[in-house]
């Protein structure tokens, strides 16, 4: 008999078998899950809410530790992007978290749209909040992915 396995609180594909995005995975089931699922790579952004990754080797796990309700720097996004760009290469795909993968984790995602799928920052916003609603929670979040913008255009 094998025990259930059940997906992380707000999980969703933000581009599917590339980038997963949820809120935090807490227990054993919901890691064996996004495993399941062809997660890769887990970067965890809430550095107070770790999930027990210890019990799966196979899952690398990056923690870019974010205050809650604030925005990453353009330092952290470049470092998610830069595993993104990794696992694209191997054709792997990363889940990314937070507290409730909503703030922290909306930034990450709309920067990966902006980078990977080539849109504007508002648009990238505005389809995660279509597909993910209460993404990208601040101001301050919404300024980082235009400024995250702005340095990809002028580099």
């Amino acid at each position: 008999m094998t025990e259930a396995v059940f997906p992380p609180w707000n999980f969703s594909w933000v581009v599917p078998d590339r980038l997963a995005a949820m809120a935090w995975p807490q227990t054993v089931a919901s890691l064996d899950y996004i495993i399941q699922q062809g997660v890769r790579h887990l970067v965890t952004l809430s550095a107070e809410k770790l999930p027990p990754t210890h019990v799966f080797p196979q899952l690398r796990h990056t923690v870019i530790s974010v205050l809650e309700f604030e925005a990453p720097t353009l330092d952290q996004i470049k470092q998610f992007i830069a595993i993104c760009e990794v696992e694209d290469q191997n054709n792997e795909a990363v889940g990314v978290h937070c507290r409730m993968g909503r703030g922290r984790t909306g930034v990450m995602a709309a920067c990966y749209l902006v980078r990977f799928a080539a849109q504007t920052p508002e648009r990238a916003i505005t389809s995660l909040r279509l597909t993910r609603p209460g993404s990208v929670e601040t101001y301050a979040q919404e300024r980082v992915v235009l400024a995250y913008h702005d340095f990809l255009r002028a580099s």
